[in-house]
């Protein structure tokens, strides 16, 4: 086994945090850390709770303006200095509805099985919890490169689309607050940025012909029956039967 994936977490790709910190005059993984990472700052400002998580990425750091008191990173490898969680992001060890933000930097497009990523996620988010993505855009010159086999995405990358989150979003319950994509032919023009929340489904309110008062016409004609049925008296006796 290679020293390189010693510790790596199943599923996710060892690669991304090289490609985020590459130097501005070496490749495209700069320009897009410097967009996300704008997008992730101004972001969780806005957005409160007692418990926030980081799943990957974690020399980007999307929870530093964050002004939730418990944060962590959590990443797939066990020698990442900067990640306070070492686990799978596909089975988080977390109870169901603890967590106020999950912010996932290209999580999807870095791990072999997003959608299990995203049941967790939705699994573990409280009640107007939100989670917020950054992502590579498949409909875009990265994403035709990258499937053409262009170097320009980092190393592992399967692009999961924002089209396809759209529709696993809805699937889960999660309500689309904003979405951002880079501009076309700019530096950023293959990313997109997402804000999702976790819908509370309401209370079903009590339909009026449920529990409203009878109307005349609806009750019976006798409703206050004889309980003598014969109608006989105290002191009266039965007639004979003939």
């Amino acid at each position: 086994m290679s020293d390189q994936i010693i510790g790596l977490a199943p599923g996710l790709a060892p690669s991304l945090n090289p490609w985020l910190e590459q130097s501005p005059e070496g490749g495209v993984g700069a320009s897009a850390r410097e967009w996300v990472k704008a997008h992730y700052d101004k972001a969780v400002q806005d957005i409160f709770g007692y418990h926030a998580l980081q799943l990957g990425a974690s020399s980007l750091h999307t929870l530093a303006q964050s002004r939730i008191a418990h944060r962590w990173i959590a990443a797939g490898i066990s020698s990442d200095k900067r990640a306070a969680l070492f686990t799978n992001a596909s089975a988080l060890p977390f109870f169901e509805s603890t967590l106020d933000l999950v912010t996932l930097p290209f999580t999807l497009d870095m791990h072999s099985d997003p959608d299990a990523v995203l049941d967790e996620v939705a699994r573990v988010l409280v009640p107007e919890g939100r989670a917020v993505f950054a992502g590579f855009n498949k409909m875009s010159r990265w994403g035709v490169a990258h499937m053409l086999g262009s170097k320009r995405l980092p190393e592992g990358a399967r692009i999961y689309g924002i089209d396809r989150l759209k529709a696993s979003l809805a699937e889960l319950g999660l309500v689309i607050e904003s979405v951002e994509r880079g501009q076309w032919a700019s530096h950023h023009e293959g990313l997109y940025f997402l804000i999702a929340r976790k819908r509370v489904m309401g209370v079903r309110p009590i339909r009026r012909a449920a529990w409203r008062l009878p109307s005349w016409s609806e009750l019976p004609l006798n409703p206050f029956p004889n309980p003598n049925p014969r109608g006989l008296g105290k002191n009266k006796k039965p007639q004979a039967e003939k």
